[in-house]
């Protein structure tokens, strides 16, 4: 059985359609370019399992083909974007072309059913015709063997273009299988191991409101990509955020992009720091921001997804991606996302981000480079002294438990119920801190051994020495929820020598 069938010698109607790459591609120019070689345009979409077939069988014979005197062309009524997919999936290598509704092209050349393939020869006739799958009338007509995978004959589906169903078969044509699509994703690299939404222009542009798509906030280090608020949006969309959160965004992507930030050395360092978003101000409530139980926890969509944003603008724009130009030789969950919220409502000191300068009715994002937190737990403590000490203590082994003094920074989320005893005590955030400070020392003999620093080297063995060079590298937040006497603390980013950045958010 065969639907080969003589076609009379008429020129093949002109059209222009943009390829995948986004170039136009008109008839004329696609003749012009070897007039030795006939043209073969195979019409195919997504929907068909004989397009499909067709695809999977003739698409990555491209080469062979263009050898032996013909050019594959897949013409897929399909977006760029969906035509791009179904190349890949079915290792199409051969220029692909995307035609959209009302599929013109197709109608002038007569596709009623696909996958249907014409074929043209150099003067612009129309020399051949199939419809449906025939590999008998394949292998004649493009003088090819397409071996004895059966089946050798399938009718073909449809067209686009002879579908009544309006914008309802264009739905199916963008991609209706999201298990396809998610599974695409995956494939181009445009994810950090999780499913991600498509960044489609229509999700980009509704992120982006009424910004410049091109407006650069600098190259993303390591690998330099441009952070146009274009590539800053798409991020935000594949990481399943809300046009709302993109203020947040933007405002932590500018911080991390400031070279006193240093996200070129956490990115690249075989040591594990991730980017910790800490957000401030009445922006909180507004997007529904958690931080209460579960602080720094998943449940929180705006958490996660601004947090994860963030990291994949420097996961793609960036290429810090692991096992590539991310070398951290273990790495930690905070290099997926990382955002809190400050429980100011249960603090009993001035909001994060007043003690860094601002109004407390400005909203505000920080941003600091760290490692994993690590709970520390104290229900019988009595004594706002003995509750600073276990508090600093549990912070001693950061990094190392020889590393005295330890050049970074250390974030102390304070849970609410342990706050409520530096309050009813007096004690402020200052006083915290000097504690802290004070409490955690060692003797340097007892430090020397392992990751030991110079300073412990020069030492008296009797000397104590602080864990941190100075009370300014403890940074104190509050969070978490209102019952259970627990803390945490932020390990460290050593040797990046990176500060901690707080921005307003428009």
């Amino acid at each position: 059985m065969s639907d080969l069938t003589p076609a009379p010698a008429t020129a093949a109607p002109d059209f222009e359609l943009p390829s995948i790459d986004g170039d136009p591609v008109r008839l004329p120019e696609l003749l012009s370019q070897d007039s030795s070689v006939r043209t073969c345009l195979l019409f195919a979409h997504a929907d068909c399992p004989t397009s499909r077939l067709a695809l999977r069988r003739l698409g990555p014979l491209g080469p062979e083909l263009r050898a032996s005197g013909t050019r594959l062309i897949l013409v897929a009524e399909e977006s760029a974007a969906a035509a791009a997919r179904l190349a890949r999936a079915h290792g199409v290598d051969a220029p692909v072309l995307a035609q959209s509704a009302p599929w013109s092209v197709s109608e002038a050349y007569g596709v009623v059913s696909v996958p249907t393939a014409v074929v043209i020869d150099s003067d612009g006739a129309i020399v051949d015709r199939i419809e449906g799958w025939d590999a008998d009338a394949f292998e004649r007509v493009l003088s090819i063997s397409l071996g004895e995978e059966k089946p050798r004959w399938k009718p073909g589906c449809g067209a686009r273009a002879s579908e009544t169903q309006g914008a309802g078969g264009l739905g199916a044509a963008e991609g209706a299988d999201v298990t396809e699509v998610l599974e695409d994703m995956f494939e181009r690299g445009w994810t950090d191991g999780l499913p991600v939404i498509p960044p489609t222009p229509e999700n980009v542009e509704r992120m982006l409101g009424e910004r410049a798509a091109d407006r650069s906030l600098g190259p993303v280090p390591p690998g330099m990509g441009e952070a146009t608020l274009e590539r800053v949006a798409a991020c935000a969309v594949l990481a399943g955020c809300r046009p709302d959160y993109f203020p947040v965004v933007l405002a932590a992507v500018e911080c991390v992009l400031d070279a006193a930030f240093n996200v070129h050395g956490q990115a690249v360092t075989t040591s594990p720091p991730g980017q910790i978003l800490i957000v401030n101000g009445p922006v909180r409530d507004e997007l529904g921001l958690n931080s209460g139980m579960g602080a720094l926890a998943s449940g929180s969509r705006a958490n996660l997804t601004i947090g994860r944003a963030v990291r994949l603008v420097v996961h793609l724009t960036g290429g810090a991606a692991p096992t590539s130009l991310d070398r951290a030789a273990l790495g930690h969950p905070g290099k997926l996302s990382f955002c809190i919220a400050e429980n100011e409502e249960a603090s009993p000191w001035e909001p994060f981000h007043v003690e860094r300068g601002f109004d407390r009715e400005e909203s505000t994002v920080t941003v600091l480079a760290g490692d994993s937190p690590a709970s520390i737990s104290d229900h019988r403590s009595t004594t706002p002294e003995e509750l600073a000490a276990t508090i600093g203590w549990g912070a001693a082994g950061g990094w190392s438990p020889f590393m005295w003094p330890m050049e970074a920074t250390s974030l102390f989320v304070i849970g609410p119920e342990h706050a409520r005893m530096f309050e009813e005590a007096g004690w402020s955030k200052q006083d915290l801190r000097a504690a802290i400070y004070s409490e955690v020392r060692r003797p340097a003999r007892e430090l020397k051994r392992g990751e030991t620093t110079s300073v412990v080297d020069e030492a008296d063995p009797d000397e104590l020495i602080a864990k941190w060079p100075s009370p300014e590298r403890i940074q104190i937040v509050v969070a978490g929820g209102e019952a259970g006497r627990f803390s945490a603390v932020v390990g460290p980013s050593m040797s990046m020598d990176a500060a901690v950045l707080t921005r307003r958010i428009e």
